[in-house]
């Protein structure tokens, strides 16, 4: 079964202090990252720095990501994955995804070095952010592209500037996109991740939290955060309540007794029952677990 994605925490790579903070916050995934948090001028200090942080630092359950420069010929992300790969994270992160090839080139090398290691093949994962135009439109393509992709993550900040767009609260200028993404996750057999959430000055998580339910509602996984304080909500809000697994669980349980009686479509609770239903609880039960 993959594992649980529910909140997925941005560290800047040349930070070892904040690399060892967000280690310690029983965060889902941690996404140690060389490519904006870090100038063209620390790009191989972060390196170093991510590689040492893999090696040294104890991340409990957590899982230890990496999100490399873009996928560009010529680019920095060749000398990402070489300076890190050997210190053997759980996956890589690839920004701005615009085709199937660009994965590709990363599944290439990771075989190699799946297979100088003798680790197991695609044991080491990948997640594509769409965050272009291009990407968007590619999104049946890039979702097919390799058998360790697992998620597709979604981000509306960059993808907005690239269309030239004006974010707004309601989000209704990336609304096409951010169904695209999940929808073409979901299709793939992948996971989806939401955008982050910006605003770090509010007064309290009621927005943070409204948005993350919304992501939910949509069927993602999980949700980016860039502080650590956008941790614990997140990741409640993606966590299944007492209440809403013990109601699940009975339909479940009064399904398995219809079908051991013959019957397919029943009635609970003064309600028809049929398996979208079934299916909607399955799932509730999935991510309690």
């Amino acid at each position: 079964m993959e594992r649980n994605r529910r909140a997925l925490l941005f560290m800047p790579g040349d930070a070892r202090r904040k690399i060892e903070k967000g280690a310690a916050l029983d965060v889902d995934s941690v996404i140690m990252d060389l490519e904006d948090a870090v100038a063209l001028t620390q790009k191989q200090a972060a390196r170093e720095c991510v590689a040492a942080a893999l090696r040294e630092v104890d991340f409990g359950q957590t899982e230890r990501l990496v999100r490399i420069n873009q996928v560009i010929p010529g680019w920095l992300y060749v000398e990402d994955v070489e300076a890190t790969v050997h210190a053997r994270p759980d996956g890589y992160v690839l920004p701005k995804v615009e085709s199937a090839e660009q994965v590709a080139r990363v599944d290439a090398l990771l075989a190699l070095a799946e297979d100088q290691h003798n680790w197991p093949r695609d044991s080491i994962k990948l997640l594509a952010i769409i965050e272009t135009a291009l990407g968007v439109v590619n999104l049946r393509e890039i979702a097919t592209s390799a058998g360790r992709l697992v998620a597709l993550i979604f981000g509306a900040e960059d993808l907005a500037g690239d269309m030239g767009a004006k974010r707004t609260p309601s989000g209704h200028e990336v609304a096409y996109a951010r169904g695209a993404v999940v929808l073409h996750a979901k299709a793939a057999g992948r996971q989806a991740i939401d955008t982050v959430y910006v605003h770090l000055n509010d007064a309290d998580d009621t927005a943070l939290i409204a948005e993350t339910q919304r992501a939910l509602e949509m069927g993602y996984n999980g949700k980016l955060a860039i502080h650590p304080r956008q941790v614990a909500p997140i990741q409640q809000a993606f966590t299944p309540t007492p209440d809403e697994i013990a109601a699940a669980q009975a339909l479940v349980d009064a399904f398995n007794a219809a079908q051991a009686q013959g019957r397919g479509v029943f009635e609970y609770q003064g309600r028809m029952v049929d398996m979208p239903m079934i299916r909607a609880a399955m799932s509730v039960l999935q991510r309690a677990r």
